[in-house]
């Protein structure tokens, strides 16, 4: 099982896979909604911060908000999604970046993410 850890910064180059940074509060209608995840080797991944869905989460926004005010963050989501099905990698790195993920996402529920 990988280790997930947040960090405050993935921009030194030198992130393990399983770190991750959720995005930083703001002003920005996205603020709060992403996480990027470091994947190893320097790929990042955009998955959805589950602690937003308590203020709607981006897909509240796209269906019944603004979707224009978080296009670029949607992008990050679906350029994610898409890379994880394409043939740009093979099954086992494609298992092992979702398994990544998961465990991200998992440390989010538990409340990882809050401090």
């Amino acid at each position: 099982m990988v280790e997930v850890r947040r960090v405050d910064s993935l921009f030194d180059g030198r992130h393990r896979a399983g770190r991750y940074r959720v995005s930083p509060p703001s002003d920005h209608p996205a603020s709060g909604m992403t996480v990027e995840v470091a994947m190893g080797g320097g790929a990042y991944s955009t998955i959805i911060n589950p602690q937003s869905f308590k203020n709607g989460g981006p897909e509240w926004v796209m269906r019944y908000g603004n979707p224009e005010s978080i296009r670029y963050t949607v992008a990050s989501l679906l350029e994610t999604f898409d890379y994880l099905l394409s043939d740009n990698i093979n099954m086992k790195e494609a298992t092992e970046r979702l398994r990544i993920l998961r465990a991200v996402r998992r440390d989010l529920v538990k409340g990882g993410g809050d401090g």
